[in-house]
């Protein structure tokens, strides 16, 4: 059955803070997004023409889009929303795991050439971990992913790495549906999951102003997908 709940992540956030973060350093505000660049509740009986299918068997069942790699797929599924390049967005979408135990929301830039196939950041789920990455100046560099696919990296670039990335523990029920809401201004990502501020993270790649498409990627199979949308900085 398809989660019917309207998601409420623009409620109840702005007061909660992760451990370890000064009381002063409060959510990024809600209002900073007023645009909705794109929205999809999966009503119809197959996918919106406007996602992109890249290795993907992905599909609409009973009212929610159902990400699948195709067994004979070299790379997970790829869904993507284009639009017209910006900074600073809002992403929502609610998931389950239902055979899958990984899926990424990646934002993406395909004229910059600075990075693997214009990776910008993303942010990965598993039922134990959301990951924050700052990926223009991390995994997807170009000669750092070179490095990285010939397994040459060097001590300082691991290092590095380090740095490019926030790793948050969850314990997230794979039988529920959950929320995930992603907000970027400037440098800093935040990240909320069923309302709660996950994770908070500053990395000059973020930063980055001419992001023209989000992904979902979906590891093997199913991750279940509903409720999703992509808001700007502004006014409609």
């Amino acid at each position: 059955m398809k989660n019917l709940l309207v998601l409420a992540f623009v409620v109840s956030v702005a007061d909660f803070f992760l451990p370890g973060v000064s009381a002063d350093e409060k959510s990024i505000d809600a209002g900073h997004y007023g645009r909705i660049i794109f929205e999809d509740e999966f009503e119809g009986e197959v996918l919106n023409k406007k996602w992109g299918m890249y290795k993907s068997a992905s599909t609409v069942r009973e009212g929610v889009m159902v990400g699948i790699t195709p067994d004979d797929a070299d790379h997970p599924s790829v869904n993507t929303i284009r639009f017209e390049p910006q900074a600073d967005l809002e992403v929502a979408v609610s998931f389950r795991f239902a055979g899958s135990k990984h899926f990424s929301v990646m934002y993406r830039d395909k004229v910059y050439k600075g990075t693997h196939a214009g990776h910008i950041c993303h942010v990965a789920v598993s039922p134990k971990a959301v990951t924050l990455y700052d990926t223009k100046t991390g995994i997807f560099k170009n000669e750092i992913h070179a490095a990285r696919k010939a397994g040459t990296l060097d001590d300082a670039t691991k290092a590095l790495l380090k740095t490019k990335q926030q790793r948050v523990a969850v314990d997230l029920d794979e039988n529920k549906w959950h929320d995930l809401l992603i907000r970027i201004q400037g440098d800093v990502m935040e990240v909320f999951v069923d309302g709660k501020k996950t994770g908070r993270f500053q990395s000059e790649g973020f930063a980055h102003t001419a992001v023209d498409q989000v992904n979902l990627t979906t590891s093997k199979k199913e991750v279940h997908y509903d409720h999703f949308k992509i808001k700007g900085a502004g006014e409609n």
